[in-house]
Formats: structure tokens, sequence, C-alpha cells
């Protein structure tokens, strides 16, 4: 990707970007901010972001999960922000992954659920593995979060497992960045998303437009 094709950056545009695109996908304000977090979280520990946001916002996906304790249920794989966000409800309750390891089902793009076991390991002071399947995938504790395996594309589905772990992440080398880079492409995707929140204007609109004139009641 050349430097014309590149566009940086920081992280309070990456969440009003990332707000507004999912204002104008359909989610509701709450779900468009915790996509806006989530989003910043990922952009800051050079997680691919973008990919993530727009995976969760252009596929039609299923958004219900029924949280049980040891196991969630889904009838098909669950958007990876819906889970997400049912987690930070539910991270201090017996449904949560405070208990044991718990299974949050498939998931349809777990790379987003990312920051939202971040914010359960902080609300729970808890260290977790986060595995896909298979070996842990990532180690979180805290604002830490250490990879152990390859990284998860933003479009992957898996069966996500969450379990305490008395082993806590080697710490980050470097703090969290302050800006990041999207290509192009990626940037116009979210940016035709976030125009369709914008309301066209009509005759009536514009002539109601503007402050009070010297004759107007």
């Amino acid at each position: 990707m050349t430097a014309a094709d590149q566009i940086r950056l920081t992280m309070p545009e990456i969440s009003a970007l990332s707000l507004r695109a999912a204002r104008g996908a359909g989610l509701d304000w709450g779900m468009a901010e915790e996509c806006a977090s989530a989003a910043t979280w990922l952009a800051a520990h050079q997680f691919n972001w973008a990919n993530a946001v727009l995976h969760q916002l252009e596929t039609p996906m299923s958004r219900q999960v029924i949280p049980a304790i040891g196991r969630w249920h889904a009838d098909e794989p669950v958007c990876g922000l819906h889970v997400g966000a049912t987690l930070s409800d539910f991270a201090c309750l017996p449904e949560g992954p405070g208990f044991g390891a718990l299974s949050l089902g498939p998931i349809n793009g777990p790379l987003m659920l990312v920051p939202f076991v971040v914010r359960a390991a902080k609300q729970l002071d808890t260290a977790f593995d986060v595995s896909l399947g298979a070996p842990p995938w990532l180690r979180v504790s805290g604002d830490c979060v250490q990879v152990l395996a390859g990284r998860a594309g933003p479009e992957m589905i898996a069966e996500v497992t969450i379990g305490p772990t008395r082993h806590a992440p080697d710490p980050p080398h470097n703090a969290a960045d302050q800006n990041a880079v999207v290509s192009r492409d990626q940037y116009d995707r979210l940016d035709r998303l976030a125009l369709k929140m914008t309301v066209p204007s009509s005759a009536l609109s514009a002539k109601g437009a503007g402050g009070l004139g010297l004759d107007d009641d």
C-alpha cells in the first residue's frame, strides 16, 4: 500500500468515524458507541480495526445470544460486537467468565470481541486465555494483551472460549498508539456508511432552517 493509498487518523477521528458508520449501518446509539470504543482500542493496539468494523457493519449476521452458565447459546454464529457488549453486561454475573471456563459459542468476527474481554478482565481483576477452538489465541489482563497464536482475521468464524489463567501476559513493549493508518478504500467504505445517517434536506426543512427573522413571532 503506497503512501497515496493511506490515511492517518487520530484515535478521536477513528472513534467518530466508527460511531457514524455504525449509526449509518442501523445500530442504535448505545451499540454504535460500543463499536466506536472497540474500534479505538483495536487501533491503539495495532489490530486491524477497520476490517473488523467493516465486517461487523457490512455483513448480515445474527445479533442474538442467550447467556448461560458455562456456555452461551445461539442458533447461528453471532457478531462479535453484540456478543462483546453482552459480555460486558454479564461479566460479573454467574453467566460470565469469572466462575470458570466459558464458551461463547460460534462468533462471527472474534477480533471485535477482544476489547470487551479486556474490559471484563479489568472488571474482574483476572487474567484470561481466549481460545478459538484450539490452544489459547490470546492472553489478557488489564489493558495488556499477548498474542499466543496467529492473529485471527476479522472475517473468521470460530468457537470462542474464555478461561481464567494464573499466567499474566507479557507486558507490551510500547505504549498504545495515538494514531493509525487506514487504506483509502477502508476509509471510503466507512464514510459511505456514515453518510447513511444524514437526513436528506427537504423544501420544508430548508424553509424552517436558520434563526428567527425580525418579523417572526
